[in-house]
């Protein structure tokens, strides 16, 4: 009993719910990471390059914390569009006084930007002109949080951590493994670290989720005493249940798992709801299979675009 008991409580979550800071840091740095590629700040400035990455972790770090702590809909909204852009917007600024202090404002190293829009001999439109580099990148990040935030309100199952993880999770690293392809060896360092996180973070979901399915086995097949599968109307008026594995497809949630309890040999007359499930093993499990299915399939992907990096790169 101790086994599948503690499995249950792992497996029902406290109602905290998944965040989405964790992937925000690593599509804050993705993005980063590509911009200053494509700007080609790692040949004027080393420190440039990783000042920019750094910042672009800890000002992610600092949205997602905003914006996870704000109660109000519209104000919750309303950071997740700003506070990118004008994050993004301070750390293209600090990128170019990096560069420019390192170049200097002579002609005989003048660097220029945005098309020969800007160079380092005239530092005021210089450093300004970092508002549009940082910002504009920038707005990928909003995105990413606007359909994060939309996607984690209609997450409701004990299982919407991993449902959260894989798509959100996954995609960041299949793009982080997609740009070691692209930038230049100097530059990869910061993308290894965001697919190698994503890479972790996917196959746990993987393994949580199939020990979540060998524990609907068990309990299907009625091999612990403590637990049963009742109707739901048994506990209609219950408004707190949520199913155990969210229904992603279609397959309704109308029995609910219980925990019995035993005194001497006789039951308890009220069973203690714990979580709703499907009628059958098969159908609990469906929506776990075709996640870790998806999981596999991004792990592959990323392990492919890693070896073609390495490969570009002269690695293997």
């Amino acid at each position: 009993m101790g086994s599948t008991e503690n499995r249950l409580r792992a497996f029902t979550s406290d109602g905290t719910g998944p965040r989405a800071t964790f992937p925000l840091v690593l599509t804050s740095v993705t993005v980063a990471v590509l911009a200053l590629h494509l700007d080609v700040v790692v040949r004027y400035s080393e420190t440039a390059f990783w000042v920019g990455v750094v910042l672009s972790a800890i000002l992610a770090m600092m949205t997602g914390t905003i914006v996870t702590r704000t109660p109000a809909p519209r104000a919750r909204l309303a950071f997740a569009l700003a506070l990118p852009a004008v994050f993004g917007a301070i750390i293209g600024m600090v990128v170019q006084a990096c560069v420019l202090s390192e170049v200097g404002t002579g002609w005989h190293m003048a660097v220029r930007d945005l098309g020969g829009l800007v160079d380092t001999t005239q530092p005021i439109p210089w450093l300004l002109s970092g508002i549009v580099l940082g910002g504009v990148p920038a707005i990928l990040v909003s995105v990413f949080l606007v359909v994060a935030g939309r996607a984690l309100r209609r997450f409701v199952a004990h299982d919407a951590g991993e449902r959260f993880a894989v798509p959100f999770t996954g995609a960041t690293g299949v793009l982080g493994a997609l740009g070691l392809a692209c930038v230049d060896r100097n530059e990869a360092a910061p993308l290894v670290v965001v697919v190698a996180l994503a890479s972790i973070s996917l196959l746990v979901a993987w393994l949580v989720d199939g020990s979540r399915m060998t524990l609907l086995r068990e309990v299907f097949a009625g091999r612990d005493g403590a637990f049963e599968i009742v109707p739901r109307a048994a506990f209609a008026a219950d408004p707190s249940l949520a199913p155990l594995v969210a229904d992603a497809t279609g397959l309704g949630n109308t029995s609910v798992l219980v925990r019995v309890k035993k005194y001497g040999s006789y039951r308890a007359a009220a069973a203690e709801p714990i979580a709703l499930v499907a009628d059958t093993f098969e159908a609990s499990v469906q929506p776990l299979r075709a996640r870790r299915f998806a999981a596999a399939a991004m792990l592959g992907a990323m392990i492919a675009l890693g070896v073609v990096a390495s490969a570009a790169h002269g690695i293997v």
